[in-house]
């Protein structure tokens, strides 16, 4: 008797659907706060006014003068009575004193893309970060998933399937009606962050675009590529960068996010299996964009380090991407670290942790390597604005 013999396989996997899902559940009410939802972490006085840009006697100063000016105060921690700063307090303090970072005057929304169809390449995780990273400078910043994975939702504390319906998704923004973008986008736990939540349903809208009697071509009055750049373009103007996170293929969800982007960021880890499939991806790559349909200009294209070890194998891979993709390849690197991994854990990032599981000492490495890395991509983002408002201006 063949005691692996499933006579119903999809109740079996239906079963392991339900389970999983009740144990996300109950992870998520471990790392949430009571009201079942994520809450961004709070700053002390030192690190706010860092961040803020002046000094911590000039927002005391500034609280001395107006106690009112900010509804309900600055809350303190229970144990050392220290104020603790919410990343609302610290944008409306740098709104005070014009020290908050905006695309300038002249420049559009920069639209990147974070793509690679090679699984494992860190992809979701640079996403995730670069998103929040551009939210504590005091960006405005969308966040689009086009993953039916949806690990990229999951990291903002939604669970797909369960807290997303299908109609929450982009996927009949991107059939139906792609001006209606703004319909689907929701705020999440990070100040700053706005989100187009994703779920199994973009499978079905991978289908319904590639099937010619169901995608409404002339409905739209777009070719299917096309759906992702008029969404965008709908709402673009309240942002200053959209990050989208793509699935590990090529697919007509991944060819709009590429149709529609104004830059790719590619991350890449030092590793020779990620180094071949880079190839391939370059190869397929470069065929579509010489199609006249997204022939375009891009404002860049960079490659971002990920996943790196520091062993001898890695820098020796590493040395390899620089020579065969300079001039592309960014200076800084992703490492490879446990809090990464912690963080992940517990649906967030390094970005969301206020008192590390390990040491502090590791905690502070990881969150300075990953602003390292974060920091060299918004200095392209910048040079990108600067270009445009000179253009404008001349």
């Amino acid at each position: 008797m063949n005691d692996n013999l499933l006579l119903r396989p999809g109740t079996v996997f239906r079963s392991c659907a339900d389970n999983g899902g009740d144990f996300l559940e109950r992870i998520r009410a471990e790392v949430t706060s009571p009201e079942q939802r994520k809450r961004l972490r709070r700053w002390g006085i030192q690190d706010a006014a860092e961040m803020v840009g002046r000094s911590a006697q000039s927002i005391r100063q500034l609280e001395g003068s107006l106690p009112e000016w900010l509804e309900g105060g600055i809350p303190r921690d229970p144990g050392s009575n220290r104020r603790l700063y919410t990343l609302a307090h610290i944008n409306r303090y740098r709104d005070h004193f014009g020290t908050r970072n905006r695309r300038p005057p002249g420049s559009t929304a920069i639209r990147c893309a974070v793509t690679n169809f090679k699984g494992g390449a860190a992809k979701t995780t640079t996403a995730v970060h670069l998103a929040q990273k551009c939210a504590l400078e005091g960006y405005r910043v969308l966040a689009i998933d086009l993953d039916p994975q949806a690990t990229f939702t999951l990291l903002f504390g939604l669970i797909p399937d369960l807290d997303i319906a299908s109609e929450q998704t982009i996927s009949d923004v991107l059939v139906s009606n792609p001006e209606a973008l703004g319909s689907v986008i929701k705020p999440t736990y990070f100040t700053g962050v706005d989100l187009v939540p994703a779920n199994l349903a973009l499978q079905d809208c991978e289908l319904l675009l590639g099937n010619p009697e169901a995608n409404q071509s002339r409905q739209t009055g777009l070719a299917v590529v096309e759906r992702l750049d008029m969404a965008i373009r709908s709402v673009e103007d309240s942002y200053d960068v959209v990050v989208v996170d793509c699935g590990p293929n090529l697919g007509i969800l991944t060819l709009n996010a590429v149709r529609a982007a104004t830059g790719l960021l590619i991350p890449m880890p030092p590793g020779m299996a990620d180094f071949g499939s880079a190839v391939m991806f370059f190869q397929t790559m470069a065929e579509l964009l010489e199609n006249p349909r997204f022939s375009k200009p891009l404002d860049f294209l960079k490659i971002l380090i990920t996943r790196h070890t520091g062993s001898n194998d890695a820098k020796q891979t590493e040395a390899m991407i620089r020579l065969a993709f300079a001039p592309y390849v960014l200076d800084e690197v992703m490492v490879q670290s446990v809090e990464i991994e912690r963080a992940a854990n517990d649906f967030g990032s390094v970005y969301d942790i206020e008192v590390p599981r390990g040491s502090e000492e590791a905690y502070r490495r990881a969150a300075k390597a990953m602003d390292q890395a974060n920091d060299g991509v918004l200095e392209v983002f910048r040079q990108v604005w600067a270009e445009q408002a000179l253009r404008r201006a001349g």
